[in-house]
């Protein structure tokens, strides 16, 4: 078999089969970090298909053998394989070794918040309609945006909600939960992709994960045999956070080809400490527009993903108030932690990102500020807030928006209950800020966004 014929493919087909002496072999799809490719049959796709073959060998090298012609030429099939080895060494060895960016980041904690103009540029009020019960929201874990929907992950309520960019209700998943065709039993986490005009939504009971174009209809539904606390998209993959499989604590993350949801994940990142049952309340893994940042609980590093690579690392040094080197140590029980650890920051959550500016929070709830281009990192004392309303300090986690935004809540008891403050004479307001609190307030209404854009 000479090299033209496995350069060029022409109209071969190849295969990888688990047969021993003799090979039968069958039109096989492979999945791959590269994507998923069929044997044969598509000269376009030569470059991933080198990268598939490399993977391939650095993963089972001993399955060469069985790689082989439609034929079942066993001598070609060992020229192929030798061939095919030698121009994979060559390339291998003419690519640069991929280098990650560290940056160590040492917090600076502040007595009073910063000003918010100078980290951002604007924000609006987008008030969310509840004018049925199917459009009621119980909490929002996720916002995701597109250039004409706002998608709301309720986990509680056990539905993705849709409205439009002005906040009325569209639809909802709520007439979906079953166990039939096209049905779920339990909503765990969502992320859009709006270049492609999809929405895909992870499930539990079964573990499956739902596609939906951006009008919530279901396009396609893909069964897995393993479950993900979060999501997240890029332009390649589907990124998932998984509890480490037969292990007390730890998480890893796992990048699946978005367009073939049905092939084994390739694990990027892996963090194996913590403490059994103690959980944090924000999102771990979070989309922005530079790429896919993830935290993992107890660890205090974070980490920008992008095409199924880590691209840097920013290690946050909490000083005092963070975890000090004793205190994952080994059968550690949680009340123990608690104890001794309980006001320290030991989980980075609701991760936004610009090119310049980085915010998060932590377990504590504090908002930190971090400046990409210079390093300095501010710790709040009582979180963040870029709005005059009384919003949740704690960042919504989000994805979606070409402009970088971080999202913040507004809760309707926290309206009523200032305008009572107001109206008692107990509390003393700007006139304008009083008027769009009256406009805003609906007793039994949902909450209202308040979106801000990151400079």
């Amino acid at each position: 078999m000479a090299i033209e014929d496995i350069l060029t493919w022409q109209s071969k087909y190849y295969c990888v089969c688990n047969a021993s002496q003799t090979p039968q072999c069958d039109e096989t799809v492979l999945p791959c970090r590269g994507g998923v490719f069929t044997f044969g049959q598509y000269p376009d796709k030569w470059l991933r298909s080198i990268k598939c073959f490399s993977l391939f060998f650095a993963k089972s090298f001993c399955e060469i053998e069985y790689l082989c012609p439609k034929a079942k030429d066993i001598t070609a099939m060992k020229k192929a394989a030798i061939i095919i080895l030698c121009v994979l060494t060559c390339w291998a060895c003419t690519q640069k070794p991929q280098t990650r960016n560290v940056h160590h980041i040492v917090v600076d904690y502040c007595d009073e918040d910063p000003e918010s103009s100078s980290f951002i540029n604007s924000y609006k009020n987008i008030p969310l309609e509840a004018s049925s019960t199917e459009s009621l929201i119980n909490d929002i874990e996720k916002v995701l945006f597109t250039q004409h929907r706002i998608f709301i992950v309720d986990r509680i309520g056990n539905k993705v909600i849709m409205f439009d960019e002005k906040g009325n209700f569209l639809k909802s998943t709520a007439k979906m939960v079953g166990r039939g065709h096209n049905e779920y039993i339990r909503v765990i986490d969502a992320a859009v992709d709006e270049k492609e005009g999809k929405l895909y939504v992870h499930c539990d009971a079964p573990y499956q994960t739902m596609v939906f174009d951006l009008d919530l209809n279901v396009k396609e539904i893909i069964p897995l045999d393993y479950f993900m606390t979060e999501i997240s998209i890029d332009d390649q993959f589907l990124y998932g956070l998984r509890h480490n499989e037969g292990q007390p604590a730890g998480f890893n993350v796992i990048a699946i080809p978005k367009d073939h949801l049905e092939a084994n994940p390739d694990t990027i990142l892996t963090y194996d400490k913590g403490i059994p049952g103690l959980l944090t309340m924000g999102k771990m893994l979070n989309a922005c527009q530079d790429g896919i940042y993830v935290s993992m609980a107890f660890d205090n590093v974070i980490y920008r993903i992008g095409n199924g690579n880590i691209l840097n690392e920013y290690v946050i040094d909490f000083g005092e108030k963070g975890l000090d080197e004793h205190a994952l140590d080994e059968g550690m029980s949680r009340d123990r932690f608690e104890r001794y650890y309980g006001d320290a920051n030991w989980s980075i959550v609701n991760i936004c990102s610009s090119d310049s500016i980085m915010l998060f929070n932590t377990n504590m709830a504090t908002g930190f500020i971090l400046n990409k281009n210079t390093g300095e990192c501010k710790g709040t004392k009582y979180g963040l807030s870029f709005t005059e309303l009384p919003s949740n300090s704690r960042f919504t986690p989000s994805q979606g928006l070409r402009n970088n935004v971080v999202v913040n809540e507004v809760a309707q008891h926290n309206l009523g209950y200032n305008l009572e403050l107001v109206e008692s004479g107990k509390a003393s307001l700007k006139p304008e800020r009083i008027k769009t609190m009256r406009e805003l307030y609906e007793p039994d209404g949902n909450p209202v966004l308040v979106v801000s854009e990151i400079k």
